[in-house]
């Protein structure tokens, strides 16, 4: 695949721009040629499509009619050679010696060896003529039976069978054919038999019945057909049907069978051809004479006129469709051929010409075609200088989408032809990957915030932009917009691998550095192995992100090598602060979140001193949630309550920064859980104050304490103690003075009742109320009884 230039693109837009269309106004000359090309080409074909019409459809319909006519008579042949065959068959069965005059004066039920030897011979008779479908031997003895090589021995106990068998014995003929004659004990199982009487010689005391198998024979008669729009039977001499296509033995025809068998008896020549309408359909039908032993029957056939000539028709149209074919394909090659032979000159025209904006076609054609040029021409520079402007994008993108493995489905060679392409020499060329990584974003106390990721990785690109092209390395930045940034280097294949990872040691140490002065982050650059292919990139950045998390976080820069962490990965110690992660647990547990933020802390800190990698830090971070979301689900909060659909496990995969960590799990896993803690909290306080109040208000008149009501609720002093004076904003025992001395002013307004008896009913000594009287009211309960009294 060669490197396609920016002139082709340009020409594919101008073919585009300007479509191949023929001129607005043609001459005489066009005229003239189109004349004669179309006499050339279409004449001859309309000569011979009417010549093959007339001739051939002719020739056809004779040859289909004498193939029909063949066909008919080799079925009737082959019909009357299997009667005959069959006839001949029955007489030389009728002379066998085991069918002698013996068999007159023998009980077959009684002589078991005499009964098998007859069912073998039946059975040999019916297969040797697979036309036959039974074979019954009819005995008139003392007691008159049936030998069937299928049934055995059957007793003929109908006397309406007995006199049938009988009259055909009494006939003069030694044999004949019947047609419809029942079979023995089954007077509605009909169909076309011969009968011959036994023995051939001398008196005869039964017949051979020879029952034909009703398939066969409709099988036979169907040969005689036609075509499917007709029809096909034997008739005999009275007009009863002896077969027709849908059965044999004493039949009802159809309609139109019955219609054309009564027309068959009108017609006094033995056979023929005739036309036969019948419900708007004409048929041909043909008949013909069998003459059998004691009948003489009558073949026919019809068959529709439209199927007969079907073929005529189909090959008639065939014949019309490949001449009017032929004839377009001549009009257009006529068509063609003159476009062909039209003045070049005016193609050229008709190719620029706009009628929209021009009606008519231009005088001057060559100027004109001189003006489109130069048009032309500015445009492909325009178009040109685009597409070299575009090119760093599109170069950029196709190396981003590479290095992430979307052209998995493409070969090496498509690829490195695709890197040719846009600019890249490939010849002998091997590639390295660096991973440049930046971290620490939330160190820098409000100079970068979360939201500033693309910015700082733009930044970072930018520099190792400017750091390779100063040291003049052959290398491509890819910005991954996530705080990381690729580094594709090539190097030729005959320079050691030593001195390119070598190269990009240095390179990289420079890159840290300046990051680290420039940007005030962290910086952990990663250094793949040398590829010898461009397939293999995706597959070494998912290397590059997986040792990214070895990174010590308590480090500033780091440069990593995937050559030397291979052999150790996955073999480290996993340091995990169990004592720190109790500490969160039971901070949790006991609803108390700014304790269990701090203990979050306290663990992030132990597991950067202990593990230090980032690998480390994460999956213990994990761990961590984990253990935080069955705490709050022991203290009775459901977490998809509290946090709703957001997968908490994605977003902490995603950070890097210890601080980060830290932050995130007090914001968006404690934070909620404080918030629901403390409205259940307010909640329960003030359920706990109502039932105390309640309690207050039952129990006033007698010994009521602090500590008493509490252990009635179930609570403690204190927790009691605190959630009254948080709802009510009074103390417990205030709130007993108060109920006492309202209950007291009750009394003394509403009964007779003495102040002593008064102080006895609330709970109080009589002295001790007119202290604690005097003091909320201003006056004793007697002054305040006389002043009510006054008053009123």
């Amino acid at each position: 695949m060669k490197k396609r230039k920016a002139g082709s693109v340009m020409n594919h837009f101008v073919q585009r721009d300007w479509p191949d269309r023929p001129p607005a106004i043609k001459g005489r000359f066009y005229r003239k040629s189109l004349l004669i090309v179309l006499s050339i080409t279409c004449l001859p074909t309309a000569i011979i499509g009417i010549t093959l019409y007339l001739l051939g459809s002719s020739h056809i319909g004779k040859e289909v009619t004498s193939s029909n006519e063949a066909l008919l008579l080799n079925a009737v042949k082959r019909i009357n050679g299997d009667l005959n065959q069959l006839e001949l068959t029955a007489t030389q069965w009728a002379f066998d010696p085991r069918f002698d005059g013996s068999l007159r004066n023998v009980d077959l039920k009684d002589q078991y060896t005499v009964t098998q030897n007859l069912y073998r011979t039946l059975t040999v008779m019916k297969g040797f003529y697979p036309l036959v479908d039974q074979v019954h031997l009819f005995v008139d003895g003392k007691s008159p039976v049936v030998v069937s090589d299928f049934d055995g021995i059957e007793a003929v106990s109908n006397p309406g069978d007995l006199a049938g068998y009988r009259a055909v014995m009494s006939s003069k003929q030694g044999a004949f054919w019947l047609n419809g004659f029942p079979r023995v004990n089954r007077s509605d199982d009909h169909t076309v038999a011969l009968v011959h009487k036994v023995p051939g010689i001398g008196q005869p005391y039964g017949t051979l019945i020879f029952y034909l198998d009703r398939d066969k024979l409709v099988s036979l008669v169907h040969e005689l057909s036609l075509g499917k729009a007709g029809s096909s039977f034997i008739i005999d001499e009275k007009g009863r049907f002896v077969v027709t296509e849908k059965g044999a033995g004493l039949p009802e025809g159809t309609p139109f069978e019955t219609a054309l068998a009564a027309e068959i008896k009108r017609h006094e020549t033995g056979s023929g051809t005739f036309l036969y309408n019948f419900q708007g359909e004409t048929y041909t039908v043909t008949f013909g004479d069998f003459t059998r032993l004691g009948l003489h029957w009558t073949y026919v056939t019809a068959a529709s006129l439209s199927s007969m000539t079907a073929p005529v028709k189909m090959m008639s149209r065939m014949i019309v469709g490949v001449s009017l074919f032929g004839f377009v394909v001549a009009l257009l090659l006529s068509w063609l051929a003159s476009k062909r032979i039209y003045h070049p000159i005016h193609r050229l025209v008709g190719l620029f010409h706009d009628e929209r904006r021009a009606p008519d076609p231009p005088s001057d054609e060559i100027g004109f075609l001189e003006k489109q040029w130069r048009h032309l021409n500015r445009e492909s520079r325009e178009l040109r200088e685009k597409l070299e402007q575009a090119q760093p994008w599109m170069r950029s993108s196709f190396l981003l989408h590479l290095i992430q493995g979307h052209y998995y489905s493409f070969t090496e060679e498509e690829l490195r032809e695709r890197m040719n392409a846009y600019g890249w020499s490939m010849d002998g060329k091997r590639f390295l990957l660096v991973l440049l990584q930046v971290t620490g974003l939330s160190r820098l106390q409000g100079r970068f915030t979360d939201g500033d990721a693309q910015l700082v990785s733009f930044a970072a690109a930018n520099i190792a932009q400017e750091l390779t092209a100063a040291r003049g390395e052959q290398a491509d930045i890819v910005n991954f917009q996530d705080l990381s940034v690729g580094i594709l280097l090539s190097f030729g294949r005959e320079e050691p691998e030593e001195a390119a990872r070598g190269s990009a040691f240095q390179l990289a140490a420079s890159l840290a550095e300046t990051i680290c002065a420039v940007l005030k982050v962290q910086s952990t650059i990663l250094i793949g192995r040398p590829l010898p292919r461009i397939a293999d990139l995706p597959e070494s950045l998912r290397h590059l992100r997986q040792a990214a998390r070895y990174r010590d976080v308590q480090e500033e820069t780091q440069i990593l090598s995937l050559e030397d962490l291979l052999p150790s990965m996955g073999r480290e110690a996993v340091p995990y602060p169990f004592g720190a992660e109790k500490e969160v647990k039971q901070a949790i547990r006991m609803g108390l979140p700014e304790e269990a933020a701090a203990a979050v802390q306290s663990f992030v800190e132990i597991l950067v001193q202990e593990g230090g990698k980032e690998m480390f830090v994460q999956d213990g971070a994990l761990q961590l949630l984990g253990s935080i979301q069955h705490a709050i689900l022991e203290a009775g909060y459901q977490p998809r309550g509290l946090y709703g659909d957001d997968d908490l496990y994605a977003e902490l995969r995603g950070m890097r920064d210890p601080e980060r960590m830290t932050e995130w799990f007090r914001v968006r896993v404690i934070k909620p859980y404080g918030k629901a803690l403390a409205c259940d909290k307010a909640l329960h306080q003030r359920r706990l104050v109502e039932r105390a109040m309640e309690y207050v208000k039952e129990n006033y008149d007698s010994d009521v304490s602090l500590e008493r009501c509490a252990e009635d609720l179930g609570t403690s002093p204190f927790t009691l103690s605190k959630a009254f004076k948080h709802i009510a904003d009074i103390n417990f025992i205030d709130y007993l003075i108060q109920l006492r001395i309202e209950k007291a002013k009750e009394l003394l307004d509403d009964t007779d009742m003495k102040v002593g008896e008064i102080a006895l009913q609330i709970g109080y000594q009589p002295s001790y109320l007119n202290r604690l009287f005097k003091k909320l009211v201003g006056v004793t309960p007697g002054q305040y009884r006389e002043r009510k009294a006054n008053l009123e």
